[in-house]
């Protein structure tokens, strides 16, 4: 089985470059499941129900997210194919993992949110507080009979925490991927004991700007302590960030390759 997953699609420059990219990437790979990290999705924060359903028409399968999502909580209601991190309080809405069945094989997708360092906890209420990732994840996975795959979005700041979540997880889930960062890594691969592995997908967005949001900004926030809001660069050219596994009968992954793609504006 074939499995794309996308990294964040931040704003209409992302929609557009997944619009783009994905119809003939689809077909020419023969992907069987199409999974993408909706969280920016409109707008940079969280996804509507017109957002999701664009890209779900250009072949998108399920969203994972962040805590972006929260930006617009009616959208856990209109019972749309998304997740959200499972180790948020369970008083929050949405779910954090399900199981779909494609070509006859049922596939857990968990998603989790990373607990260090993490800026997500900004959507907390007083009082409220993640639950160990690791430890969550584990529980997952045992409530869950017997699942084909199973693949784990890990929405986290720190490298060191998505690499030891790989490590931890080596050998029981097909893959680990990493979202959050929106910088695409080099280290796709298949660890020790059969699990594929990324640190970072990337994103699709914006190509001339910081992780989607108009430079300036960004610069004028680190280096002159500006609080100017985020602008969302939506002119010009894009990104578009995944990676695609190839999965055994035994449940793991078989082969990991990036395919990173740069569209150019037209008209």
């Amino acid at each position: 089985m074939k499995i794309l997953f996308i990294g964040d699609i931040v704003g209409k420059l992302g929609r557009r470059a997944v619009g783009e990219v994905l119809p003939d990437l689809r077909k020419k790979e023969k992907i069987d499941l199409v999974i993408a990290n909706g969280e920016n999705l409109a707008h940079g924060r969280g996804m509507t129900e017109k957002t999701l359903k664009e890209v779900m028409g250009y072949g998108v399968d399920f969203f994972t997210s962040g805590p972006h999502i929260f930006a617009h909580e009616d959208v856990f209601s209109l019972n749309l194919p998304l997740i959200r991190p499972a180790n948020y309080p369970s008083d929050k809405p949405g779910r954090g993992f399900t199981t779909l069945k494609v070509g006859g094989k049922d596939i857990l997708i968990i998603n989790l949110a990373g607990d260090q360092d993490f800026i997500g906890r900004t959507y907390l209420e007083e009082g409220e507080k993640f639950e160990n990732p690791f430890g969550m994840v584990e529980q997952i996975i045992a409530s869950v009979k017997e699942p084909n795959l199973i693949i784990v979005d890990f929405h986290a700041e720190l490298t060191s925490e998505r690499s030891a979540m790989g490590f931890f997880l080596d050998g029981k889930v097909t893959a680990v991927v990493g979202t959050h960062t929106h910088v695409p890594t080099a280290d796709a691969q298949i660890l020790p004991k059969g699990t594929g592995y990324v640190t970072d997908v990337g994103m699709c967005g914006a190509k001339d700007s910081v992780l989607g949001v108009v430079p300036e900004i960004i610069i004028k926030r680190l280096a002159e302590g500006g609080k100017d809001p985020f602008e969302w660069v939506e002119k010009g050219s894009a990104v578009f960030n995944s990676v695609l596994f190839e999965t055994n009968p035994k449940g793991l992954a078989k082969g990991i390759r990036r395919i990173d793609k740069e569209i150019n504006p037209s008209g």
